[in-house]
Parts: C-alpha cells; structure tokens; sequence
C-alpha cells in the first residue's frame, strides 16, 4: 500500500462517524427517501448499523457466499464483479461515495447468496446493518420498515430488468453472429 493510500485508510480507521454524520448520510440513501425526515427512524437505523472499514483491495462480498447484511457506502470506491463462465472476475460497475450507494440489500429479507463480487479499489468505510437488526427494525417500526422494504423490492426489480435487457442484448448479438449479419 502506498504512502497516500496508507495515509487515507487510516483516516478512515481513526475517523468514526459521529452521530449527526450516521443520520446525514442516511438521509441522502435512496433506499431512504421515504423517511429521510424522519430524525427517529434514521437515529434508531443508525445505531443499529456498525462501521466497517476495508483496505485497498479487499474483498467485502464474495460471489456465491451467502451473506445477512447490506452495506452502505459512506466513504471511498468499491467495484462489483460478475465471474465469467471462465470463472474469471469482469468489473460490471463502479460505485463512488458520492452516490451514497447500498448493496447486499437481498439479504435484509432472506438469507441470500452474493450474486456479485464486490472489491474496495481504496480505503473504504461502509455502514453495515444485518437481516436480524432490520427484523427487529420492522417488528417495532413498521410505519418506517414498510417503505424501506418496498425500496429493496424496487431496487431488486430494477436489477432484474437491467439483466434481463443485456440478456436481450446478448442474445441479439449471439443471433447476429450465427446468422453472419
């Protein structure tokens, strides 16, 4: 790890988000929308949730693993990964922290297994909330876990719909290569 990227995973590491930081950043996730001015809702998610810190490089999902928790991105870059039929990893997507993104979102609601590969390019600071926190959050929340659910059942859908469309796109494109077009 070079000097600079040394010197920003440990800002990250002795930098903790203080409350009013937790509740700032959770308000500008679209998985949030609906009560992001519900100061309450996003308190109660917000002590619910744990940091987690990961290096250049790391790994933070595994493709095939099961996993309970969703991860925020609060500080840094992350890349997602698809295997290859090869098994080899292909970079599908970039997320900065500027786009306040979530992922693992699935296994709020079930236990999941990772359909990505999700690496840190540089030190990054996820906020981490797992499936038996967020049932808790449900069973006493309702009025503010109902919307929540309904956002991960929309982002679920809108990534099944981006699939399907680059399956259409591959098939196309398979058709026009036997066809000689």
């Amino acid at each position: 790890m070079g000097f600079l990227k040394t010197l920003q995973y440990n800002r990250l590491i002795s930098n903790s988000l203080n409350e009013q930081q937790r509740i700032g950043f959770l308000s500008k996730v679209s998985l949030f929308e609906d009560i992001k001015d519900q100061y309450t809702a996003l308190k109660i998610l917000s002590d619910m949730m744990t940091e987690s810190n990961f290096s250049q490089n790391q790994t933070i999902l595994k493709e095939g693993e099961f996993g309970s928790e969703i991860f925020f991105l609060v500080q840094g870059e992350v890349s997602v990964y698809k295997k290859t039929l090869e098994g080899e990893l292909f970079k599908v997507h970039i997320f900065k922290e500027s786009s306040h993104a979530f992922f693992g979102e699935a296994a709020l609601l079930e236990d999941d297994v990772r359909s990505a590969t999700i690496s840190a390019d540089i030190a990054s600071l996820c906020l981490t909330l797992n499936r038996k926190k967020f049932s808790e959050f449900c069973s006493t929340q309702p009025q503010w876990a109902l919307p929540i659910s309904l956002r991960v059942a929309r982002a679920g859908l809108s990534r099944l719909r981006k699939t399907n469309n680059d399956l259409m796109t591959l098939y196309d494109a398979l058709v026009k290569e036997v066809r000689g077009d």
